[in-house]
């Protein structure tokens, strides 16, 4: 019997096992003005398999290096701080969440789909609105890991064909919200804090339905709620041209283009259809990531 209150979430939230001890040292040499590459590379060499995944990742078509990266010090040099944190965050939470969900792999693929897609489309949107974080894969990756917490918690209460895949509108937030008590971008907020996530990474998540409320860093929500729609638009049937994407952003999220307006960020047609281009390209090359990520 699942119990569907507050206190139960909780106490799954502090079930799940802590991330392990490489997170919070990389978070420390990351953080750190006067780290060295070789402060990083030490702070992640005693764990194996982490290496293993960034030499992985670091020589997958995604980054299109045309040498072989062949040590942790040239993937570190290569890669650079920012994305070497997000390899070691996105690694350690899906390596934590993976005893829980074996049984529901096949079910949840959709899921973990979606959810690349969208962090690859935050990072592309970060990186060409210049907002200064390295961490917008990771959020994008994590943005609805809320949904996956309550599933943890709620068991088929938590209907998985009902809430897991569609677009969040603000009526089906309501209408989960008035179901359960509470929202997946709350539950998926509160999870990051538990694993100690830096607060830029809590703050996109906790509020990436609603940007507006965000007492501040409103950017970071912002880019991952237009990362959410342009994950959803790439799963279209057929692929939308510049006319398309901007129509379906006004009919699904109404506020949004003055919110991000209000934000002094940049809006032409020609940029949401070229980030689209740009995330249908990411998205064919880093197809084999999210596997490694999940070994």
């Amino acid at each position: 019997m699942h119990d569907s209150s507050p206190v139960s979430i909780e106490k799954q939230i502090e079930s799940l096992p802590p991330l392990p001890i490489t997170v919070s040292e990389v978070l420390a040499v990351v953080n750190n003005p006067e780290s060295s590459a070789n402060d990083l590379v030490k702070a992640i060499l005693p764990d194996q398999t982490m290496c293993l995944a960034i030499l992985k990742i670091a020589n997958s078509a995604l980054y299109g290096h045309q040498k072989q990266v062949g040590s942790l010090e040239s993937a570190v040099m290569v890669l650079g701080f920012n994305e070497v944190q997000n390899i070691v965050l996105a690694k350690a939470a899906v390596q934590a969440l993976k005893p829980s969900l074996q049984a529901r792999e096949d079910e949840l693929k959709p899921f973990w789909d979606h959810s690349f897609t969208c962090g690859l489309a935050a990072r592309i949107i970060g990186e060409s609105i210049n907002l200064p974080s390295g961490q917008f894969f990771v959020a994008g990756l994590f943005h609805d890991i809320g949904k996956i917490a309550m599933i943890l918690a709620l068991g088929d209460k938590y209907d998985s064909t009902k809430w897991l895949p569609g677009f969040s509108t603000a009526a089906r937030m309501k209408e989960e919200k008035e179901t359960f008590s509470f929202s997946h971008d709350q539950i998926g907020s509160r999870l990051l804090q538990r694993w100690q996530f830096p607060d830029t990474l809590v703050t996109a998540l906790h509020h990436h339905h609603c940007p507006g409320h965000a007492a501040r860093m409103s950017g970071y929500p912002l880019v991952i709620q237009l990362a959410d729609f342009l994950s959803h638009m790439y799963i279209q049937p057929e692929s939308p041209d510049e006319h398309t994407l901007k129509t379906s952003l006004k009919t699904w999220l109404p506020d949004f283009e003055s919110q991000w307006l209000k934000m002094n960020l940049p809006w032409e047609d020609i940029t949401l259809e070229s980030w689209f281009a740009w995330l249908k390209v990411d998205r064919g090359n880093g197809s084999g990531v999210l596997d490694i990520l999940a070994m």
